[in-house]
């Protein structure tokens, strides 16, 4: 009778604790949910910067500025986005995405607001330089907020878990830029209303950035992993089984840090190695002794600063054209659109073609196939093929600068979590993406320099001399950017037994 008595009991507790478990497993889900869902809001709004070509040529008509000085906003814009990467990714992995999704919505409400009263008010050069630089600071902190969330939250399929938010960031300045078009344009001169555009995205992103921070606070959470030297030294990687798990699992398990620690050191034992914690700066400093690191800075340098040269100066580059072309906001439209299609086909397709499931293919195959359409679609303009179509094959060149754009910034943080692990992402992430910055200053000033030099002393320039040697130029790099990848992937990573 007694016997009889425990083992209703002991089943009764078994039930309790069944029921416990998947309690708390919803509970994971849907604080999932509220992250994804805060990280897919904020980068479906963070891209306003991205269509600074459709109000910068008024910056010479309004403002009276020269090509150079224009140039200098966006490369200040991209100095604020991309040179604060390191901090703001660190701080990703400190303070968490709550706290950065607040300070974007400071900067963004402040930097938009002092540009709309610059540009009302014709205040001196200076003040709007300042009002771009904390425009770039408000982007960064929105969109890495976001993608060290998503990166941090889910870590399997990697492709499609960043593949989605990375995306959604492309299409914010699709639809940004066609609510310029429609709401905040002059219908008699046909021109931007800079100051109304200006005040809207101040209101709109302040609060686009308060809502993300609640959802943050009150989302999927990811207890801290200890970040081991066996983890960063590259021959040693492991990758986990999570990466075959899928995005959203149905019988998701909350497991504690102990546990998970636990685990860690089971895995030493087995392998008679001992797990040595490391400080951020040890880790920092073992991550640049990696020659493969440097080789992937290199190629971020020769693609995504020429594709953010591109993208800013989309405007003065079809009022160059020796025949009338289509309209800027049409064009960034139609990029905004490629770029972001391709971030979720490149997501996926890097994950179906890596899957376990049938033969296996690497991820730097598709890479390696973006970048050769970016080599395309630069040596194209190089050459004069906008010349010779009179300016309407423009579109095709916005198509394939856009999906080689968008496939790479879909395809490097893919990368990044499977060679250095997903505890440290927002660190490396943050130390790599400042080569974009220094690539995107050195090629807008580039553009500048000759767009400047063939303007014969007027204010503006005309013809395929205003820009052929930059593109020219821009190919070759991204040529550079194809055999870097290739010396990275076969002779670094692949070599190490790694499988990206």
């Amino acid at each position: 009778m007694a016997a009889d008595e425990m083992s209703i009991v002991d089943d009764s507790t078994l039930e309790d604790d069944a029921s416990s478990r998947g309690l708390a497993a919803r509970r994971v889900k849907i604080k999932k949910g509220i992250t994804y869902a805060s990280a897919l809001l904020s980068c479906i709004c963070a891209g306003s910067i991205m269509i600074f070509s459709l109000y910068a040529p008024q910056f010479q008509t309004h403002m009276g500025y020269s090509q150079v000085q224009v140039n200098l906003l966006s490369i200040l814009g991209e100095a604020g986005m991309y040179l604060t990467t390191p901090i703001v990714g660190i701080s990703a992995d400190v303070y968490g995405s709550a706290v950065l999704s607040f300070l974007a919505a400071i900067l963004f409400g402040v930097a938009y607001a002092l540009a709309a009263w610059a540009y009302a008010a014709q205040l001196p050069y200076f003040t709007m330089m300042i009002s771009f630089l904390l425009i770039g600071g408000g982007t960064a902190c929105m969109y890495f907020g976001s993608i060290t969330a998503c990166a941090k939250t889910f870590t399997s399929h990697r492709g499609l878990a960043l593949g989605l938010p990375i995306t959604a960031y492309g299409l914010s300045s699709l639809w940004q830029s066609q609510v310029a078009a429609v709401f905040f344009i002059d219908r008699e001169s046909g021109e931007v209303r800079v100051p109304g555009l200006f005040t809207f995205f101040a209101i709109f992103l302040t609060t686009i950035g308060l809502i993300a921070t609640v959802g943050y606070h009150f989302g999927y959470r990811p207890d801290a992993v200890v970040v081991s030297a066996k983890k960063l030294q590259p021959p040693s990687v492991r990758l986990g089984s999570d990466e075959e798990s899928p995005l959203l699992d149905g019988s998701l398990r909350a497991q504690s840090g102990s546990s998970l620690a636990a685990e860690e050191d089971d895995r030493d034992e087995e392998d008679g190695s001992k797990t040595i914690p490391l400080t951020r700066r040890q880790m920092v400093l073992a991550f640049a002794k990696d020659w493969t690191a440097w080789g992937a800075a290199l190629a971020l340098f020769t693609t995504i600063g020429p594709g953010e040269m591109f993208l800013n100066n989309m405007g003065s580059l079809i009022r160059s054209l020796s025949a009338p072309g289509p309209s800027a906001a049409t064009n960034i439209s139609i990029l905004s659109f490629s770029s972001a299609s391709m971030r979720i086909i490149a997501g996926v397709v890097s994950d179906r073609i890596s899957s376990k499931n049938g033969r296996r293919y690497s991820r730097m195959l598709v890479m390696l196939f973006f970048t050769v359409l970016l080599v395309v679609g630069h040596i194209f303009v190089g050459l004069g093929g906008l010349e010779v179509s009179n300016g309407w094959w423009f579109w095709t060149v916005s198509v394939s600068l856009g999906a080689g754009y968008g496939a790479i910034f879909t395809l490097v943080p893919t990368v990044v979590s499977l060679v250095w692990g997903a505890e440290q992402f927002g660190s490396v992430y943050g130390v790599l993406f400042v080569f974009p910055a220094m690539g995107s200053i050195v090629y807008e000033l580039i553009y500048a320099a000759i767009y400047d030099y063939h303007t014969h002393g007027e204010r503006l320039c005309y013809g395929l001399n205003c820009y052929q040697a930059t593109f020219l130029i821009t190919g070759t790099s991204c040529v550079v950017a194809v055999v870097t990848w290739i010396c990275v992937w076969r002779l670094g990573w692949r070599r190490r037994g790694l499988f990206i």
